[in-house]
């Protein structure tokens, strides 16, 4: 690597110094020419000539100079000189042979589902046989039927005594669905390792002999894993001091809980809150991170327009980003504003 490098800058120079002699005897050339065809009475016209002359010439030449560096370039690379690493990203070829022939890969849901399934999805096992289910609140069963549309599987359970519905999967052929599509694909220690259990039970139910895929894949704000994840575990809210006339000044706070703190620090990557710590919530009994500063939720706003939430969730936060505008703007600074802000902050409490 060393030797090519050298040999990359040596060549820089030599094709400088060329550049630089060819253009001189360029001008040289164009000076003596003039002078010969329109005299000494055009001595003006002539260095005006040759100095665009010149920079016509060292145009041209200094293309063809880019041109032999970038064929270096492509030689180096080629031979095994610095190259980009890749992010590892989610990998469903092996769902695409298996998913239901009617429906089309959409991998921003894929990439959503697998998240939200880490944050509220069960790989269940009861008397050596497996289930899977998503409960959720019943104002979300939208959400339900929604994943059962994209997917083209399973069922919806309405439970009224509790005021929950489930999403939920049955027999072999949506099982080795699930298994194409979480196998390898699973970010968070906690779920895969209770994903591991699950598929040693499902190949001893239907004897199998599926291999376990472990990719030590990690999620990003270039995927919709992060979505699906904070529609499951994410919280939005706002607080504040007391001003004007007792009213609070905003304070607005973004927080993920989650009970393994292993799996918070691997969101911790992510969301890069190197200078808020992953803390022990005593009120919840549980860990979590939270952001607050301007900077940091103006990344995560833009990311959540990007990669949507999919549960009742996007109200709340449709109306914590506009207190977010109402106080990047300065408005909280005022009566008025303040006003406005508390009365998005009640709105905002209730959907909590």
């Amino acid at each position: 690597m060393l030797i090519l490098f050298l040999v990359y800058k040596v060549n820089l120079i030599f094709l400088e110094l060329i550049v630089y002699i060819v253009c001189r005897w360029l001008i040289r050339i164009n000076q003596l020419l003039c002078r010969y065809l329109l005299g000494k009475l055009y001595n003006k016209f002539i260095h005006i000539f040759t100095t665009l002359c010149y920079k016509m010439y060292k145009k041209i030449l200094c293309q063809f100079k880019n041109w032999i560096v970038n064929q270096q370039v492509t030689l180096a690379i080629t031979n095994g000189t610095p190259e980009t690493t890749r992010d590892i990203t989610f990998n469903f070829i092996n769902y695409l042979n298996l998913k239901v022939k009617h429906k089309k890969i959409n991998k921003r849901f894929l990439e959503w589902f697998i998240g939200f399934t880490e944050g509220k999805g069960n790989f269940l096992v009861l008397n050596n046989k497996i289930y899977f289910n998503i409960s959720v609140s019943i104002k979300d069963i939208q959400t339900l039927y929604y994943i059962k549309k994209e997917l083209g599987f399973g069922k919806v359970l309405i439970n009224g005594s509790i005021n929950n519905a489930s999403f939920y999967v049955t027999n072999y052929n949506n099982f080795y669905r699930l298994i194409a599509l979480f196998n390898g694909n699973i970010c968070t220690i906690t779920k895969l390792e209770e994903f591991k259990i699950w598929l040693n039970i499902f190949n001893n139910q239907f004897n199998k002999k599926v291999i376990l895929i472990d990719r030590n894949l990690k999620p990003s704000y270039n995927t919709g894993w992060l979505s699906g994840f904070i529609d499951a575990r994410g919280i939005f809210e706002g607080q504040g001091k007391k001003e004007f006339n007792n009213l609070k000044s905003p304070y607005l706070t973004f927080i993920i809980l989650d009970n393994n703190v292993n799996d918070l620090s691997i969101i911790n990557n992510v969301l890069n809150t190197r200078i808020n710590k992953i803390k022990y919530n005593k009120f919840k009994n549980c860990w979590m991170i939270s952001l607050s500063t301007v900077k940091k939720l103006k990344i995560l706003i833009c990311y959540l327009k990007k990669y949507k939430l999919k549960t009742s969730k996007i109200m709340i936060f449709t109306k914590w980003c506009k207190i977010y505008n109402l106080i990047l703007n300065k408005n909280h600074l005022s009566i008025e504003g303040l006003i406005k802000i508390h009365y998005l902050l009640k709105e905002i409490n209730k959907l909590n």
